[in-house]
């Protein structure tokens, strides 16, 4: 299981619909990938749309107040969007998500009007039932390493036992205490 890309569109900074395609394992080996850029150039909001679509409930977490805030709110290039939306697609061709599908396709998408809605591979499904399937394959909330802009501050603040639980879930063990 690898993450094969990431679909942008409305969300934040990205206005216009942006893919970011991951390189696959090469001979056992999993590929490293680095958003570099400027000050301002959107690199956290890359690390947020991972977050969000994985079901992150936090605005804070997301850098912002209210969900309207993570909808693009215009340019003088380009208005203001009424959705975003973000997909991550997932190889799952080894099977290790309880899922029939090779390609698994995490979608998730907020309108202006405050309605939201996630989808598995097109299909609605609420959020609990996304948690449950990527928990199932130690993808869930917090059991990954996206690690965003202050995190590291609150990660050193945390005590000793809050940490080891950081670690517990990030590394998938959590389950065996």
């Amino acid at each position: 299981m690898f993450l094969k890309s990431l679909e942008i569109h409305g969300f934040k900074s990205f206005a216009d619909k942006t893919e970011l395609v991951f390189l696959p394992p090469k001979e056992g080996k999993q590929s490293i990938t680095a958003v570099v850029g400027p000050n301002g150039s959107g690199k956290s909001n890359i690390a947020d749309a991972m977050r969000w679509v994985l079901g992150e409930q936090s605005m804070k977490t997301l850098r912002g107040k209210k969900n309207e805030d993570i909808i693009f709110g215009g340019s003088t290039a380009k208005g203001n969007m009424s959705a975003a939306s973000v997909s991550m697609i997932i190889d799952n061709s080894d099977g290790r998500l309880p899922v029939e599908y090779e390609d698994l396709v995490i979608t998730r998408r907020v309108y202006r009007s405050g309605e939201s809605e996630y989808l598995v591979n097109g299909n609605t499904v609420r959020l609990l039932d996304l948690q449950i399937l990527l928990a199932n394959a130690h993808v869930g909330e917090g059991a990954y390493s996206v690690i965003g802009q202050g995190m590291i501050d609150r990660l050193l603040l945390q005590s000793s036992a809050e940490r080891k639980d950081f670690f517990d879930e990030a590394f998938g063990i959590k389950e065996f205490h």
